[in-house]
Order: structure tokens, then sequence, then C-alpha cells
């Protein structure tokens, strides 16, 4: 064979296996993002968007700048933007993220769905928000008027709001609950027949669960009221956790309290 015969075979084998190898790693590439895309809509699916995310990205470093992948990747960060925003009490920011989850042109449907229900579930937690606020400062303003009844019945319309254990109104549950207990301690002390609070229907756990009282702060007050001379033995657990609200709507201190227990 001539020798440049023989180069030109040699030249069309390398061709082939440089051809051969390109198409290869383009099948390869295709599947590696197409497994990323999936598996990012599964994380989506989970709720694990933090995961979704470095599986978007990931898809997005197989192929780079595409459109899919981006838009995924852009509506998943919105969307855990807005619970975020939700877990620091950010109620209309977060709205506004959701809102835009929700409009995000070619996004997920899934997205879509659970960012249009939590706008408008978020839409009624700040006009309720609002409304409550007003309710609580014509109480508040009621209380210090001597008018405890009214300061109730006004009460009443927050404390019997179906939703009102959400963790949306937890800021102004317990504050409604502080001052309900405030009125009905001051109109027993004026002789009045007051109805039991709402925490007593509650277990201790679930009463210290709710006003944020640690197992902690529950041994330190046990131990504080017996250093006061209050037998600790006559008292149960969530007698002593009124004692820590009663503490917190008075601030006063526990040894303050003492002598009341004794």
């Amino acid at each position: 064979m001539k020798r440049w015969l023989w180069w030109t075979v040699i030249g069309l084998c390398l061709a082939f296996i440089f051809v051969g190898y390109g198409v290869t790693k383009r099948v390869e590439t295709a599947k590696s993002y197409k497994s990323a895309l999936e598996l990012g809509q599964a994380y989506v699916n989970d709720g694990n968007y933090a995961a979704a995310k470095v599986s978007f990205q990931d898809a997005l470093k197989k192929k780079p700048n595409d459109k899919t992948a981006k838009v995924y990747l852009e509506q998943t960060k919105c969307y855990e933007k807005g619970l975020d925003q939700i877990e620091d009490k950010q109620y209309s920011k977060a709205r506004t993220s959701f809102q835009q989850v929700a409009l995000k042109n070619y996004g997920l449907g899934i997205l879509v769905k659970r960012a249009s229900e939590k706008q408008m579930e978020l839409k009624e937690v700040i006009t309720q928000l609002k409304n409550f606020e007003q309710i609580y400062a014509r109480a508040d303003s009621l209380a210090k008027n001597y008018e405890y009844t009214s300061s109730n019945t006004q009460l009443a319309v927050i404390l019997g709001y179906g939703s009102i254990r959400d963790n949306y109104y937890d800021d102004i549950f317990q504050k409604a609950q502080a001052l309900k207990r405030s009125n009905d301690a001051k109109l027993r002390a004026l002789g009045y027949n007051v109805q039991p609070p709402v925490e007593d229907e509650l277990s201790a756990t679930q009463l210290a669960q709710q006003n944020n009282i640690s197992k902690e702060q529950l041994k330190q007050a046990k131990v504080e009221l017996k250093k006061n001379g209050v037998n600790i033995t006559d008292l149960d657990d969530k007698q002593v956790i009124k004692v820590i609200l009663q503490a917190r709507d008075e601030q006063k201190s526990i040894a303050e309290l003492a002598e009341e227990y004794k």
C-alpha cells in the first residue's frame, strides 16, 4: 500500500473515532441532563426544595443556558424564598414571592399550584391579622378603662377564630390570651364568676408548647417557688405553667408571686 493511501486510511479511522466519541459524549450529556432535570422535579414533588435546586443547577451544567432548567431553578428558588419569608413573618413579601412563582411561564405545574394556594392563604392571613390587631387595640383600651367584660367580648372574636392556633397567628393569639387572663384575674378579684380560661382545656404539655415554655423554664420556676417557701408538691406542672404566665402578664418575677401560692 502506498504511503499516502496508508495515511489516508489512518486519518479516516481517527476521524471516525473522534466523531463517534463526540456523538457518544453528546448522548451521555443529554442523558445526564435529563436525569438531573427529572431528579429535580422529583425533589420538588417531595417538597425537598434545597435538593431540587442542586439538581436543576446540575442540569444547567450539562446544558448551559437551557431555558427549562433555568426556569425550574428560578421558580424553585423563589418558592423557597417565600417559605423563608413566612418563617420570618413577612407575609406580604411572601405573598409577592408566591405570586411570582405562580405566574412563571413554562414553570413546574406543581409549584404553580402550590404557590397559588399559598398566596390565597396569605391573602386571608394578612386581612385577618389586620382585623385582629384593630380588635385587640379596642380590647386593650377597654381593659385600661376598667371595662374588663367588654374587653373580653372583643377578645372572644380573636380567640374564637377557627384557625387562630395556626402559626400565622401566634403573636396575636398569645397577646389576646394574656389580656384575657389579666381581665379574668381582675374580674375575679372584684367578685365576678368568670369562665375558666381557654388554657384549662389543654394538657400541661400543650399549654407549655402553646406559650413557648421550655422544660428548663418550668424546672427553674419550680426551683424559684420552692426557694421562696412554696410547697411544690401542692402544684402540678400545669399550675406552675400558669404561675409563669401570670408572671409574664403582670411583669413580675416568680419570687414576687410566690406569696400568693404559699
